[in-house]
C-alpha cells in the first residue's frame, strides 16, 4: 500500500541513489486522472504523500496518482539503462501490456524528482 512513490523510496534508500521520473511516461488506467482529480483518494494517500520527499520541476495532475497505493509500486523495477527498451519489449511480447519505461536513476542519493 505505498504506491509507486513509496515503492522507489525504498529501493532509492537501499541503494544510496536518487531517481528521476518522467510523470508523462507513467502509465495510468482509464478514469484514473479523471477521479484524482475529482477528489477521490485512498485513505492511505495522505501517510503515502508525507512519507516520500520530492522535488516536482513543475505542478503536474500525475503526480498524485504516484501516492495511491492502487498504482502498482510493487510493478517497479530498475533495469540497466542500455536494456530498458529491450526489457520493456520482452514484458509486453509475455503480456504485461503498459510496460514503460518511466525516469532514469540519478546519483543524488535519496532524492525523487518529478518532472
Amino acid at each position: 500500500g505505498f504506491g509507486l512513490a513509496g515503492h522507489l523510496r525504498g529501493m532509492l534508500t537501499q541503494s544510496g541513489v536518487g531517481a528521476s521520473i518522467e510523470l508523462d511516461a507513467v502509465p495510468i488506467f482509464d478514469g484514473a486522472l479523471e477521479l484524482s482529480n475529482a477528489g477521490v483518494k485512498s485513505h492511505l494517500y495522505d501517510a503515502n504523500r508525507a512519507a516520500v520527499q520530492v522535488i516536482e520541476d513543475r505542478v503536474h495532475r500525475r503526480s498524485r496518482l504516484l501516492y495511491d497505493p492502487q498504482t502498482a509500486g510493487g510493478m517497479l523495477a530498475a533495469v540497466p539503462a542500455d536494456r530498458a527498451e529491450s526489457v520493456v519489449a520482452e514484458l509486453e511480447a509475455a503480456g504485461f501490456a503498459g510496460s514503460a519505461v518511466i525516469g532514469s536513476i540519478t546519483e543524488a542519493a535519496g532524492e525523487l524528482r518529478l518532472g
